[in-house]
């Protein structure tokens, strides 16, 4: 995912879908300067992880 999509996903009013390695997260934070993402699976909010955007994969349906 690049960082300008990241942006626009984390600041939506709308819930988007975003998978990191095939599990549903949500964005905590875009980091620009890094190009990397805060992030925490749906199913543990207490796990925060820092991943590169290129990792992310927004989910169409």
């Amino acid at each position: 995912m690049n960082k300008e999509r990241a942006k626009e996903i984390f600041n939506s009013p709308e819930t988007i879908d975003v998978t990191h390695e095939d599990r549903p997260v949500y964005i905590e934070e875009v980091i620009e300067r890094s190009e990397t993402a805060k992030v925490h699976p749906l199913d543990q909010p207490n796990i925060i992880q820092e991943v590169p955007l290129y990792e992310l994969k927004e989910q169409q349906h």
